[in-house]
């Protein structure tokens, strides 16, 4: 018998959200989890595009693509530039990202935040930090 496949737009996603403490029993959002997954995210992101890129113009010039059009568009639309990215760079997505793609409780906040942590590397780098 082949497994039940369950993707994160199913109803019992949400389930899965919980067990990983995204959301509550009470289907709140998890903000200091999910200020975490953000962070922790958003840095990976960022040195591996470095990492691919090999220069900070270059690491800047493709975050600043991320968060410049983020105000632009909407909450799916950014998380379809951050996939994007992830393919350019030939990573997978991770898998926590696609958990909260079918959420529309956490979505907006998700990428809300891992743009704003996008934002500050790429403030650290034109004010000479050292965020290597």
């Amino acid at each position: 018998m082949a497994p039940h496949i369950i993707s994160p737009f199913d109803p019992v996603a949400r389930e899965r959200l919980q067990r990983m403490g995204l959301l509550t029993k009470e289907d709140r959002v998890n903000t200091v989890a999910l200020e975490a997954i953000c962070a922790v995210h958003a840095a990976l992101m960022f040195s591996q595009i470095y990492d691919a890129c090999g220069d900070w113009s270059g690491t800047l010039s493709v975050c600043r693509r991320i968060t410049s059009q983020a105000p632009l568009v909407s909450d799916r639309q950014v998380l379809l530039l951050i996939s994007i990215q992830y393919d350019t760079i030939a990573k997978p997505l991770p898998e926590v990202i696609w958990w909260i793609s079918g959420s529309e409780i956490l979505l907006a906040p998700f990428v809300r935040g891992f743009v704003r942590k996008l934002d500050e590397f790429c403030e650290d780098i034109r004010e000479g930090g050292d965020v290597m």
